[in-house]
């Protein structure tokens, strides 16, 4: 399977892959000419944000110099709200968009991190910080009450999930699902789409009626109940989540419209007995 390779120069031609639907709608990122500064970033936040230790959420411009260990990216966050932000990053760009699209979900996601790494130290990380990491840069939220759907994504069984059950995907009702990108590193790789391209999905237990509403509601609503999930430690370990193959979701990729798609088995790989 292809290994991602960062798109290099500014475009914004990938967004037209659904699914950059949502921060097409909110952000109109299919329209941006170029690579934003930090003070344009701020603009994004829907309200002057706080982190969890009181400081105002600020992204400021982190130089070539400068490099974080994770630990003291983490730490410099939670100590002075302000985000370090690389010039003409892909990553760091999606991780601004997520801080203002989620921004409750992603203060509380630091200051897990802060007090795991203040009780637990730094010479292994815990599997609550693990869990955290992987969510933030690879995590899907989906939105339903749908069991039958979900027990075929754990189960690996892709064909039900994605092509028999596929109407379900754009379905605004109780037994739809409703989806939204967490993860900014899934932002980042999707810019380039490779097969092979897999994310981690976590439920909320949530009507995917949710979805009739505006997109900025719909963003507000599912950061207040993720939030809470991570209060209440949805994310203590791995436990609650589960492998997403992210160019099979319908209407993320176009390829994906033809069955065929999902008969590769490198990719939508059976479940390990």
């Amino acid at each position: 399977m292809k290994k991602f390779e960062a798109v290099r120069h500014w475009t914004t031609e990938f967004s037209k892959h659904g699914c950059f639907n949502h921060i097409n709608h909110i952000m109109a990122f299919d329209e941006w000419q170029g690579w934003a500064s930090c003070k344009a970033l701020q603009t994004l936040l829907p309200y002057d944000v706080k982190n969890l230790n009181g400081k105002f959420v600020e992204f400021v411009e982190q130089k070539p110099s400068q490099d974080y260990s994770a630990v003291a990216y983490e730490e410099y966050i939670f100590e002075s709200g302000k985000v370090p932000t690389r010039n003409q990053s892909w990553h760091d760009l999606f991780g601004a968009f997520i801080w203002c699209l989620f921004p409750q979900t992603k203060a509380k996601i630091n200051q897990l991190h802060y007090n795991d790494i203040k009780t637990h130290g730094t010479k292994e990380r815990t599997k609550q910080r693990n869990a955290l990491t992987l969510f933030d840069e690879c995590g899907v939220v989906l939105a339903t009450k749908n069991q039958t759907l979900l027990s075929a994504l754990r189960e690996h069984r892709w064909r039900d999930a994605f092509v028999e059950m596929r109407n379900l995907w754009f379905d605004k009702s109780e037994q739809g699902v409703a989806t939204y990108n967490f993860g900014h590193a899934n932002y980042e790789m999707l810019t380039n789409p490779f097969i092979g391209l897999t994310g981690k999905w976590l439920v909320l237990d949530t009507s995917a009626e949710i979805s009739s509403l505006p997109l900025n509601v719909q963003y507000r609503l599912i950061d207040e109940r993720l939030c809470q999930q991570l209060e209440n430690g949805v994310l203590n370990d791995n436990s609650n989540m589960s492998p997403l193959p992210l160019l099979g979701i319908p209407g993320w990729y176009d390829k994906n419209i033809d069955d065929s798609f999902y008969d590769n088995q490198e990719y939508f790989r059976p479940k390990r007995g």
